[in-house]
């Protein structure tokens, strides 16, 4: 009988054994690639949106570009008619075919506020399509452009047409150009806490051709909100991801961070951190450079980052 006792209470704790085991499994797993993808997707249709505009506005013709507004004197307004096909692909998005909107403000030769409105194009990933993005400031410095939006910019599903009406006084102007001011984080960690994302377009002196600029990301903050595998909420951040028109699978430098922010109630609460390191390699993939809590067994591994799904 205490034999059979004794067989008995050690099949219970194997089976608690296999049970912890399988819970284990369940919690650590790979980082979430979407906020990437969010980030990286959203930063390159802006970047292209506004070197089309600044161009056309410096007094580039592109064919592709309806524009109307007179600028020879400042300030002023237009209103653009960006058209996307297989000849003037949009990035990330090939194949499509639509039409890009841009109603801009201009209060000087080098600065603008601008409202996109992305018209029948596929700017999106598992969890957004982006539709328009209001009222973000933009500087020209030679053939240089920088932008700066915010997660209060993204308009993920709300009609967009109203959003062209670009009516703002004088101090909802200064306003919106003093962001352009604001203090660029140098830190992932730093990035991560912010709400700002920077994006700097490379027009490498071909300004009537727009699809030879390169694009650098900075910032942090939510796109939009992204929950991880269990439910936490995930937060991320970049510093200096290139991108590059010669490869449109993965960027070819810099850093991007993601942190689950998880508080729930739960015997392994889903915290961790990971950061993605990018190459030259045209792969289609993401190196893991570190990874914490709940992502530490991905340390070390190169994961897809499917951009182009």
């Amino acid at each position: 009988m205490f034999v059979k006792a004794k067989i008995f209470i050690s099949f219970l704790l194997i089976l608690v054994f296999l049970c912890s085991c399988k819970k284990v499994k369940e919690y650590f797993h790979d980082p979430e690639t979407e906020p990437v993808r969010q980030a990286i997707k959203t930063s390159a249709a802006i970047g292209y949106s506004v070197s089309v505009a600044m161009s056309v506005m410096s007094g580039e013709q592109p064919q592709h570009v309806l524009s109307t507004g007179d600028c020879s004197d400042f300030p002023c307004t237009f209103l653009m008619y960006i058209n996307i096909n297989q000849d003037n692909p949009l990035l990330f998005s090939e194949g499509d075919v639509g039409e890009i909107v841009v109603a801009g403000l201009m209060p000087d030769e080098d600065v603008a506020i601008m409202t996109i409105v992305f018209s029948d194009i596929n700017i999106s990933t598992q969890s957004f399509n982006l539709l328009s993005v209001h009222t973000i400031p933009v500087i020209k410095e030679e053939d240089r452009i920088m932008v700066v939006f915010s997660e209060m910019d993204i308009n993920i599903g709300s009609d967009s047409d109203a959003l062209l009406e670009l009516d703002l006084s004088q101090q909802e102007i200064d306003s919106e150009i003093s962001r352009l001011d604001r203090e660029r984080p140098e830190d992932l960690y730093v990035a991560v806490e912010q709400n700002a994302w920077f994006i700097d377009v490379n027009q490498k002196n071909t300004f009537a051709d727009f699809n030879d600029d390169s694009y650098s990301i900075t910032g942090g903050g939510q796109i939009i909100e992204v929950t991880g595998a269990s439910g936490g909420i995930i937060q991320q951040a970049m510093l200096q991801v290139q991108i590059e028109s010669g490869c449109l699978r993965n960027p070819v430098n810099g850093y991007a961070l993601i942190k689950n922010t998880s508080a729930e109630e739960r015997k392994f609460p889903e915290l961790g951190t990971a950061i993605f390191g990018f190459h030259h390699a045209c792969d289609g993939m993401a190196d893991i450079t570190l990874a914490t809590g709940v992502y530490l067994r991905s340390n070390g591994k190169a994961l897809p980052l499917g951009l182009n799904d």
